[in-house]
């Protein structure tokens, strides 16, 4: 009761706040001091309510529906605070909470304003109220017998909870989804800033407010992204960091919008351009994470992306529904409004020159806002249709915009602003260009025999040593201006990742059968065994190392894939081994335990119900199945257990009744030898079976009979782990240069902040 008061009052306040500042600007009324006192309500009511449904689930507080479905008493500490955001639920109050602590930090820099501060919080404050009603329509504070009406007694409480999904469990998870939704939280500066400056006509001023929110959302949201990537690869077992997912795609266009919107912000601050631009690609930005919510939210994307959350129910998809149109109306009324006087402020720019700093940073941003495109046609297409987009879409469309960027992000350093002068820019561009063409040449001799990515090769390399070469000028000029460099030379080796991880990886299967080496890439790969261990954040299932020996030229390292059965998902979990090492990584993944093998498959039978077979020379009858001690409904892989099959065996003209059994353990079969009543020297097993239903008539038992001849001849088989063992060249290189990138972007924070003070001062 207490956290949905706590919600309740949130949006009350936030609603005053949002009234009081539209009179206070529209109205000219002097309500900023009731706005300000109603926009700090409604942040510490969101606070409060983070704390306490933080609270309920530390303390383990499962008669509330969302504690107990996502958290348990196994979980430790770092991972039962991560089920605060693991749901729907607690991710649009985790949303909440960082707008609200954003918006701390907002209103202090725009108070100082009395041009922005009313129209700027007014629209961020609604974006805090919509997200009120999310939370009021979909409530983390909900009892489980609420949630579920005449199925629990009021009051009752569950002694455990469902806890987190096996997938979720690791440090990842505490890291990865709270840096992402500061970046969506972050984005909504800059859309409150855009609209702020329509609404005044301040198409100049608004700039320096907003470069530094610019230059965090983006790099928050870039390093979130980036992390996830490396979650994936490093955990999940997907063998890759980036797979094109409609859910991945939909962080990554609101983030590449945000980095064209950030270069034409450069421009307008430099030269006083672009105010057009600047202001329909910040309101962009914003919509696109709106959008994105919409995606993964609505359970659109259910069936077509393993990240999407399940429907939530009608009355949150037209909330949803709500929050996105609400914003593209008041978007688009503003602009048509002020389009004239924007578009006349547009015609006293002064005239571009292509050769110049601010054109190529112009023309730079189209090119990114052509990749977003790309992309969201193609992750928008499962909302039209049941199909989705190949992945080879996405990288054959977007291979030749990577290129012409890493043209445009080389050659700008060594453009001035408004002209420059032709010959200058050509003697600068000659070192990075031979050093880039050297470098090619090099590897195209030794790696790369395709024209397009000798190419490619080259326009990395451009890019590569154009930043190096700022970066030095920067250091002659005792200049502090090096955040842009940094985040260029990022790029490029994040693009040279990419290339050398992707392109010219190499994967193969191999089966590793028990002590017996299998050769791969220059590698013997021996299987050892299985090795139980504990995991404290997860004692209800047993997981094990799968030990495999890796060597060559007499070095050696062992190499612990993880599988184990997961009794939340019911199901077989794997997790693959990294060994990274300078040049590349290997990637093992384990695929499936094949169990050891008694007997040829050829020598399985199929006998229907009350039908009599003879096999090996002895007639077997199947009577019936046993099913006594197999569990019901679908929870057939929740636990061990045995089924059995009735037989009669005649064998020498005696006939005997027999109980074949078929254990079913983590999953997976396994055939009991039992000894012919008649003859100790023959054995029969219970293989399989086939239920009577449509596709089946009549039940049936696989059934082997095995003697001392056909046992002498088969040659058992140890125990396999078939697995995928892949070969990333220089993987290292793409998170280098993603870890370079970012560090760029927030030390152009720090710069851009100090500018912000001395505007001020």
């Amino acid at each position: 009761m207490i956290g949905k008061i706590l919600i309740y009052i949130t949006f009350a306040a936030s609603f005053v706040s949002i009234v009081s500042y539209a009179l206070t600007y529209f109205r000219k009324s002097n309500l900023q001091k009731i706005s300000r006192l109603f926009f700090h309500i409604t942040v510490i009511s969101v606070l409060f309510a983070s704390a306490y449904l933080l609270s309920l689930i530390l303390s383990h507080q499962f008669q509330y529906s969302y504690v107990w479905e996502y958290s348990s008493r196994s979980l430790g500490t770092p991972l039962l605070i991560s089920t605060f955001f693991a749901g729907q639920e607690g991710s649009f109050l985790l949303w909440s909470l960082f707008a609200s602590i954003i918006g701390i930090f907002l209103i202090n820099s725009v108070s100082k304003n009395s041009d922005f501060e009313a129209p700027v919080m007014m629209i961020y404050t609604l974006v805090i109220a919509f997200l009120a009603v999310l939370l009021i329509l979909k409530s983390p504070f909900t009892t489980i017998w609420e949630a579920f009406p005449g199925q629990v007694q009021e009051n009752y409480m569950p002694e455990d909870g469902r806890g987190l999904n096996p997938i979720l469990q690791n440090f990842w998870m505490v890291i990865h989804p709270p840096i992402l939704f500061i970046g969506f939280a972050s984005l909504a500066v800059p859309f409150s800033f855009a609209l702020a400056a329509l609404f005044n006509k301040k198409y100049k001023e608004w700039v320096v407010y907003v470069m530094p929110w610019m230059l965090f959302a983006s790099a928050t949201l870039g390093l979130g992204i980036i992390l996830g990537g490396y979650w994936s690869y490093g955990v999940l077992g997907w063998g890759g960091y980036w797979a094109w997912d409609p859910v991945e795609n939909s962080s990554l266009i609101p983030w590449l919008v945000s980095i064209a919107a950030l270069h034409t912000l450069i421009g307008q601050k430099a030269t006083e351009g672009y105010k057009k631009t600047n202001i329909i690609l910040s309101i962009i930005a914003y919509l696109l994470v709106l959008y994105s919510t919409f995606l993964t939210r609505s359970g659109i994307l259910q069936d077509s992306s393993v990240h999407s959350f399940v429907k939530p129910g009608m009355e949150v998809y037209i909330a949803l529904v709500l929050f996105i149109s609400s914003f593209i109306i008041i978007s688009v009324i503003a602009l048509v409004v002020r389009y004239k006087s924007l578009s006349e402020v547009a015609k006293k720019d002064t005239k571009v020159n292509i050769l110049s700093r601010e054109a190529i940073l112009y023309i730079g941003s189209l090119i990114i806002l052509a990749s977003g495109a790309i992309i969201i046609a193609g992750t928008s297409l499962p909302i039209f249709s049941k199909s989705t987009v190949d992945i080879s879409f996405y990288n054959q469309m977007n291979m030749p915009i990577a290129i012409v960027m890493l043209i445009f992000a080389a050659i700008a350093f060594f453009l001035d602003w408004r002209a420059t002068d032709t010959k200058k820019f050509i003697n600068k561009l000659i070192t990075p260009a031979a050093l880039a063409l050297v470098t090619t040449v090099i590897i195209a001799i030794f790696a790369i025999n395709e024209i397009v990515y000798i190419i490619f090769t080259f326009v990395i390399f451009f890019a590569f040593f154009s930043g190096i070469v700022k970066l030095g000028n920067v250091f002659k000029a005792k200049k502090l201006t090096f955040g842009a460099a940094i985040a260029h030379i990022g790029l490029a080796l994040f693009f040279l990742g990419i290339i050398a991880s992707s392109k010219y990886s190499e994967e193969v299967r191999i089966p590793l059968e028990m002590g017996k080496p299998s050769e791969a890439f220059g590698y013997a790969f021996t299987y050892k065994g299985a090795e139980p261990f504990s995991d404290p954040e997860n004692p209800n299932d047993e997981k094990y190392y799968f030990n495999v020996l890796m060597e060559k030229d007499n070095k050696e390292m062992v190499l612990k894939p993880v599988m184990y059965f997961s009794s939340f998902n019911e199901g077989v979990m794997k997790n693959p081994y990294v060994a990274s090492f300078i040049t590349k990584d290997i990637y093992l993944s384990p695929i499936e335990l094949i169990a050891p093998q008694t007997y040829d498959p050829k020598d399985e039978h199929v006998v229907g119900q009350n039908e009599e077979k003879e096999i090996s020379g002895v007639k077997i009858k199947f009577i019936d199945f046993d099913l006594s001690q197999a569990p019901m409904g679908n929870k057939t892989e929740a636990s061990d257990y045995s089924i059995f099959a009735n037989i009669n065996a005649t064998y020498n003209g005696k006939t005997l009744p027999v109980k074949l059994e078929l254990k079913y353990i983590g999953g997976s079969p396994e055939a009991t030898e039992i000894k012919l009543p008649q003859d100790e020297k023959i054995s029969l097993m219970f293989t399989g079976m086939n239920v009577k239903n449509e596709q089946n008539p009549v039940s049936s038992a696989k059934i082997v009979v095995l003697d001392e001849e056909k046992k002498a001849k088969f040659k058992k088989q140890d125990e396999i782990m078939l697995a995928s063992v892949s070969i990333k060249p220089y993987i290292g290189v793409l998170w280098l240069g993603s870890f370079i990138m970012i560090l760029g972007f927030f030390y152009s924070i720090i710069k851009r902040v100090k500018d912000l003070k001395k505007n001020k001062s």
